[in-house]
């Protein structure tokens, strides 16, 4: 009763601070989730919206525990423009999050370090054309948005053998805020 609750209120937020234009809104979705939304444009990055890890470690000597629970299923997150994936591990690229988002949404743009782009292709079954790749310093306008990436390490800055990064950080601009 307590986490259905919890939904309801998070959705009825959502949906409040879509009337609130000229305001920035920024909710975390547990892992490294975070959902943005900007005069109705709704970017969500990096999210790990299953339990693909924690099936998929169950029997092993690494399981996987998540941060937190699941707060919401993707497929309730019918109104995303942008999803962002930072590098290749499942908590980032998680195909089951990134499925249900695509049904869901069927206009999403979706946004990988270009190194990793046939990767994710691979991993979501989708013509490579289909995902937006960034490197350092690049930047991308989508649903008003403006999305820069940077570079990131895991452990450390790695690149491909084109000298494409493989790890990314993304700066967002949503209006005056960064």
């Amino acid at each position: 009763a307590d986490a259905a609750a919890a939904l309801r209120q998070l959705m009825a937020d959502i949906a409040a601070a879509r009337a609130a234009h000229g305001e920035l809104h920024l909710w975390w979705l547990g892992q490294s989730g975070f959902l943005v939304q900007w005069q109705g444009a709704h970017l969500l990055f990096d999210p790990y919206l299953s339990d693909s890890l924690t099936r998929k470690y169950a029997n092993t000597d690494k399981p996987h525990v998540r941060m937190t629970e699941l707060c919401i299923r993707p497929e309730r997150l019918d109104f995303i423009d942008v999803v962002t994936s930072s590098h290749n591990h499942t908590d980032h690229l998680d195909a089951e999050t990134l499925l249900s988002l695509l049904k869901a949404n069927r206009g999403i743009s979706i946004v990988v370090p270009e190194a990793n782009r046939q990767f994710a292709a691979d991993r979501l079954a989708l013509p490579v054309e289909r995902l937006i790749g960034l490197d350092d310093g690049l930047s991308i306008e989508l649903a008003g948005l403006r999305i820069t990436g940077v570079p990131a390490a895991h452990d450390t800055i790695e690149h491909d053998d084109r000298g494409h990064l493989r790890f990314m950080g993304y700066i967002a601009r949503c209006g005056e805020w960064t």
